[in-house]
């Protein structure tokens, strides 16, 4: 077989989608618009630091595992288990939890504020557990190519999980526990998802299953970039070459089919199929110009919150901090409620640190700490303008300062701000969008962008906006289920 395959776009579902079609005997070439691989999980190096730049720990190890057994290859790169799995700090009343996968130490955190934490989880987990293992492999793993289809699926789904679809993660939460603390601290799987526990159904409970029960969280021996240099180690090997700095702008078409793509210098990138592992939605838009995706409708759906991140260098260790730390303040359901539409004040925003150098102390010099501070702010259709980008950094330092008790500003080396902006140039997110579109009823699946393409019937999409949805074990997922579309396996109308 010598069909000829491009692949558009070099994030983690682009690469394994590449690795996958090279071993079923198709020449595969792939083409990036950034300077190095690896999309949204990419790799910053400055001044003797390097910091992961975007994901930094994952769920579902073992959708690594089937990929490595179809590619009859050995993983290139380590996974760590986390536990404790990250730490939560409190504004208001200056408490500090500590979650931990053994229920028992859990339950211990928990002991002053939520009275019997140990029986609610374990009910908490038993459904989110019976969910989780009721649709995996039979609603999230598949391709749908009609109404029916989808539907005749989830008829399958015990109808006794129902009601997850109607109400909110936070409504669940309210069945089983009566803290806010302990409420607020679980809910925090939907920000992970780019949105908030009061719009995201609690059928994603499942998360706090995945994290405490299944599987985990993982992260990788030297850095998460590690994934990226393997894969790409991986396809060397293979002869897929990758060209950087090219950035796909226009189309050909003949006879109904996509003929080829021309990038930003004109060149024409010509083959049989192609491979978009830009986003699903922003692609149709940009380069296809298709009218069910123009500006106005895309401005219309739900997407996930804009990353505004930095990277900073620290002289000096950090003892305040963990490995993964969440900073909340003492209005959560407030700030939850306004932040998607730019409706309340980002003086003291909400955010996430990750401290890497404590478990990789190689990413950054001896007696120094890198640190990867991510707060999730507004898209661009809602705040355009960051020119104030520059003061929400120097409040997250003097905040993150005082409640770490370490004068970071006095001791930084080195800092680097992406806001949506960045992250929209960089990475070409629609509006900025960090994870892509959002995950309710009128995103999943069957009405989620298809990853085979509606006009063009040798193009096809894998990656955040298409099935079967945002993170990194669903971008691999998302590569085997474009590579089940290109060979015809499973198909089912």
């Amino acid at each position: 077989m010598n069909r000829k395959i491009l692949v558009v776009g070099t994030g983690l579902a682009g690469l394994t989608a590449a690795l996958r079609l090279s071993k079923l005997g198709y020449q595969v070439e792939m083409v990036e618009k950034h300077h190095q691989a690896g999309g949204r999980l990419n790799q910053l190096k400055k001044d003797g630091f390097t910091w992961d730049v975007g994901p930094s720990f994952f769920s579902m190890s073992y959708e690594f595992d089937e990929f490595f057994r179809f590619m009859e290859m050995d993983p290139p790169f380590e996974f760590i288990r986390l536990d404790p799995l990250y730490t939560v700090h409190f504004s208001g009343s200056g408490n500090k939890y500590t979650i931990y996968r053994d229920l028992d130490r859990l339950a211990e955190e928990f002991r002053q504020i939520e009275p019997g934490f140990r029986a609610k989880m374990e009910r908490l987990l038993g459904s989110a557990g019976k969910f989780f293992h009721d649709t995996d492999d039979l609603v999230i793993k598949k391709n749908y190519n009609s109404m029916l289809h989808w539907l005749f699926t989830l008829a399958r789904v015990p109808w006794g999980h129902a009601p997850k679809l109607f109400r909110s993660v936070m409504k669940e939460l309210d069945r089983h526990f009566t803290s806010d603390e302990v409420k607020q601290i679980f809910s925090l799987v939907a920000f992970f998802l780019g949105a908030t526990p009061y719009d995201t159904p609690a059928l994603y409970t499942l998360l706090t299953y995945t994290e405490l029960v299944h599987d985990g969280y993982h992260n990788v021996r030297g850095g998460m970039y590690r994934i990226v240099e393997g894969l790409l180690s991986e396809m060397e090997k293979r002869g897929i070459q990758v060209h950087y700095d090219t950035e796909i702008v226009d189309f050909r078409e003949h006879g109904g089919r996509l003929f080829s793509l021309t990038d930003q210098n004109g060149k024409s990138w010509e083959a049989d199929m192609f491979v978009i592992n830009s986003d699903a939605a922003g692609f149709r838009h940009e380069v296809f110009k298709r009218e069910r995706f123009s500006e106005e409708k895309l401005d219309r759906m739900k997407w996930t919150l804009a990353p505004f991140t930095m990277y900073l260098g620290v002289k000096g260790k950090i003892g305040g901090l963990e490995h993964h730390n969440y900073f909340l303040g003492d209005n959560f359901e407030e700030y939850a409620g306004k932040i998607f539409k730019n409706s309340i004040s980002l003086e003291k925003p909400y955010y996430y640190v990750n401290v890497n150098s404590k478990f990789n102390p190689e990413m950054a010099p001896e007696g120094h700490e890198n640190l990867f501070i991510l707060c999730p702010v507004p898209d661009l259709r809602f705040k355009p303008d960051w020119s104030d980008r520059d003061k929400l950094a120097d409040d997250i330092i003097a905040d993150l300062s005082e409640r770490s008790g370490f004068d970071i500003k006095s001791n930084l080396v080195t800092k680097t701000i992406f806001d949506p902006v960045d992250w929209g140039k960089m990475f070409n997110l629609y509006k900025g969008s960090g994870l892509g579109l959002a995950h309710d009823l009128n995103q999943i699946g069957y009405f989620r962008p298809k990853n085979i393409d509606e006009k063009f019937g040798n193009v096809f999409y894998t990656g955040a906006s298409t099935i079967p949805g945002t993170g990194l074990p669903m971008a691999v997922i998302s590569s085997k289920l474009v590579t089940d579309r290109i060979t015809g396996a499973h198909d089912s109308v």
